[in-house]
Formats: structure tokens, sequence, C-alpha cells
């Protein structure tokens, strides 16, 4: 019986083949949990990873928080400190600017032999010029305009020295008040400071002027409808201690315009740098010399501001007109 002699060994192979699955399928078994760890040692690996990254992130997010909480503290600060030193200046500006306003008449001379019309623009919140009028007892009248170097507070302190010396002002010759007023502003002794400055005198026929380093005074005829220029060579007040000054006299008749001004209009520059010039000027007072003192005023003011084209006068301007009318 050929069957029952095979079948042990059909026995003895199937257990092998059992014993060989179950052996696979451990191994398998193994191999799974093994690639299980795997995974998780890498998913836990991942995660601390991730975990280091995000603290790592946090710290640089954290010092970066700091640096920029204390970077806006200090620029605040600095804007503050901006803020007070802006503050500062502007009240400074404010009362430099009240100071030189207060210095100015507050209204030109009311006379009915006289017609007296006056404009002053500053270039900034502070400018340096000037202009005064000193009536004196003789019925005489003195007329100054002036132009101190630069602008601001020290421009002002200039202003107020030579407002200061001509008040109480003698009726003396206008270069003699020019002497004493340099010696004034010389031992004040501003620095590198100085004050241009001229003085007219107007009296009932006469007009005595002298002038240190200021532009020149123009002086319109109507007999002649002609205009003279003026011009007075000397220093401006504060340079040499014994400085002189030359002193001009010229008949004053009804009709005639006499011109004081700095030199911020005829050196006005057009946006090509252009200066606007002395005889462009000259041409036009001769033109509109007939006219009362505020319309000439007026008609040199258009003039300019059309050659300025809307820019702003890098200097300040500053004009007395004074027309005889008796």
């Amino acid at each position: 019986q050929p069957n029952l002699q095979f079948q042990p060994l059909l026995l003895l192979q199937k257990n092998r083949l059992k014993d060989q699955l179950f052996n696979n399928a451990k191994a398998n078994e193994a191999q799974n949990m093994a690639l299980n760890e795997e995974v998780k040692q890498r998913e836990l690996n991942e995660q601390k990873a991730e975990q280091q990254k995000f603290l790592m992130l946090s710290g640089v997010a954290v010092i970066l928080l700091v640096v920029g909480i204390y970077l806006y503290g200090k620029r605040k600060e600095k804007e503050r400190i901006r803020q007070i030193e802006e503050e500062r200046k502007n009240k400074e500006l404010k009362a430099a600017s009240d100071l030189q306003q207060s210095l100015l008449p507050k209204e030109n001379p009311k006379r009915s032999d006289l017609d007296i019309a006056t404009f002053i623009r500053s270039s900034t919140e502070v400018g340096g010029d000037y202009y005064d009028f000193f009536p004196q007892d003789n019925g005489s009248l003195f007329s100054v305009c002036g132009d101190a170097t630069g602008h601001g507070v020290s421009s002002g302190m200039m202003v107020s020295i030579t407002k200061a010396g001509l008040n109480g002002i003698e009726a003396i010759a206008p270069n003699v008040i020019l002497q004493k007023l340099n010696k004034v502003v010389k031992k004040v002794d501003l620095g590198t400071l100085r004050m241009s400055l001229n003085i007219v005198e107007i009296s009932d026929k006469e007009l005595n002027m002298s002038s240190a380093a200021m532009p020149p005074i123009y002086l319109y005829k109507a007999s002649s409808s002609t205009v003279e220029e003026l011009m007075q060579s000397g220093l401006p007040l504060g340079g040499l201690k014994d400085e002189t000054f030359d002193q001009l006299t010229r008949s004053f008749e009804s009709g005639d315009v006499l011109i004081q001004l700095s030199d911020g209009l005829p050196e006005a520059p057009n946006a090509k740098g252009e200066l606007y010039d002395y005889d462009r000027l000259k041409l036009l007072i001769q033109a509109s010399g007939h006219l009362s003192a505020q319309q000439i005023i007026d008609v040199l003011i258009e003039s300019v501001d059309q050659w300025l084209e809307g820019m702003r006068n890098p200097d300040d301007i500053t004009l007395v007109v004074t027309k005889k009318i008796a």
C-alpha cells in the first residue's frame, strides 16, 4: 500500500511547511515591528527636530521682539527729543520774530508835506533788515534803512543794538551819527556780525544822506522825470573802529521821491540765477515816479515777484519810499 508509505513523509513535509510559514510570519512580524519602531523613532526624531526648530524660532522671535521694542523705544526717545528741540527752536524763532517786529515802527510818520510808505519781507522767520524814523524837534525827519548780516536771532541782536544806539538821536549830520553808531556796535563786538545802514535827514527843501555799505539811494526828480543813483562807499557798522563816512546833499522839491532799500530786491535771482539788477530797478523807478509812495512800492514788488516766478527770495526785501508832496 504505497499511500500508507508516503503519509509520514507528507505529514513531515506538511509540518515543515507549517513551521516555515510560521517562521516567515514571525519574521515578517518582527520586520514589521522593527519597521514600526523605525517609523516611530523617525517620527519622534522629526517631532524633536520640529520642537527644536520651534524653540529656535521662538527664541529668535523673542530676541527680535526685544530688539524691536528697544529700537522702537530709542526711536520714540529720539523723536521726543527732536520734538522738544523743535519746540525750543520754534519758541526762540517766535521770540526773535516778535522782537524784530517790535523794533519796526508801529506806523509810518503822518505828515502833510510827505507821503511815506514802507515794505519789508523776510526770507526766513527772522530777517536782518530794518527801517525806522526819528522825528526831530526842528521839524526834520531822519529816515533809516538797514541790513544786518545773516538771519535769525543773531541778526535780530544786531538790529536791537542799532535801534538802541539810534534812540534819542540828536539832530546832527547823518555821517556823524554813523560814526558814533559804528563805535557803539564795535564796542559791543558781536564777532563777524555787521550792520549796513543808511541815514537820510529829510528837511523842508533838502536831503542830507550818508551810508555804511548799503545799496544806492535813488532820488526821482519830478521836474526832469529822471532818477539819480546815489552810491556812497563805506564799511558796514562794526568794522573799523575809526571808520568815517561821506555825506551827500540834494534838493528835495515837490513831487520828488526818495527810495531807500536793502539789496534783497535788486539782487533777487530768477530760476536761471540771473539777478533782477539795479539798472532794471532804476528804470522802473523812473517810470513810476509820478505815482504815490504806496503805488511805487506796489509796482516794484509786483515786478520782482514776476521775476522770481513763485520762487522764495533768498534775502530780505525792504523798501522805504518818501515822496515830497508840499
